[in-house]
């Protein structure tokens, strides 16, 4: 036999493996249990799946003392007012190298953990913040002359300000994690600690 019949051979092989392979998938055979789960691991399981539900929080965490004012342009109302605690934060979010989709803030979770203290707060629109809620105070976006929607869909360059206010306060060195949790996304935890000084507010970091 030449070279050339055994090259030809080869190709004349490969093709009918490729015939052959192509035929199982288009005739409904279960793939291999390694591509199966290759597949569910990069699946959302939600109705829009967006190519990267990440979200990041570009200008840190901004914490004001729990005494009842207006806080980011909404009038806030604690349960108990401490002036020496930390009892509200605000944070800007933003997709994270996000291109299609959308990430469901309107059914998004902020969790709020320090020490035995954990509480899980739901988001309201209302006039008033009525402490322990979260709340979104603006919706931006960081592309030079290009508006945000009016929705609760965090897209592609949008921004939101949250401005959540748990029940529990927070003193000076205190540690506590904020771990914002949409319902269609990647969670976004941040743990920090409050510092010395907390007035007229605290940059967190």
């Amino acid at each position: 036999m030449t070279g050339l019949e055994i090259v030809i051979l080869l190709v004349v092989a490969v093709l009918i493996a490729g015939y052959l392979g192509y035929g199982e998938i288009s005739h409904g055979k279960t793939p291999p249990v390694g591509a199966q789960q290759k597949q569910k691991q990069g699946m959302i399981t939600n109705t829009v799946v967006a190519t990267s539900n990440l979200i990041t929080d570009p200008g840190g965490l901004l914490g004001y003392p729990a005494v009842d004012g207006t806080i980011n342009g909404v009038p806030v109302r604690f349960k108990t007012q401490n002036p020496a605690m930390v009892g509200a934060y605000v944070l800007t979010i933003q997709p994270f190298m996000m291109t299609t989709g959308y990430i469901d803030m309107g059914h998004a979770s902020v969790l709020w953990v320090s020490g035995t203290d954990q509480e899980t707060l739901s988001l309201v629109q209302t006039p008033v913040l009525i402490c322990p809620n979260w709340t979104i105070t603006n919706k931006a976006n960081f592309v030079p002359n290009k508006g945000a929607d009016q929705d609760l869909f965090l897209e592609d360059t949008e921004q939101f300000t949250l401005l959540v206010c748990p029940a529990g306060h927070a003193a000076p060195y205190q540690q506590f994690t904020m771990t914002i949790a949409p319902e269609n996304g990647e969670i976004l935890p941040l743990t920090r600690t409050v510092p010395f000084i907390i007035t007229p507010y605290a940059i967190i970091g």
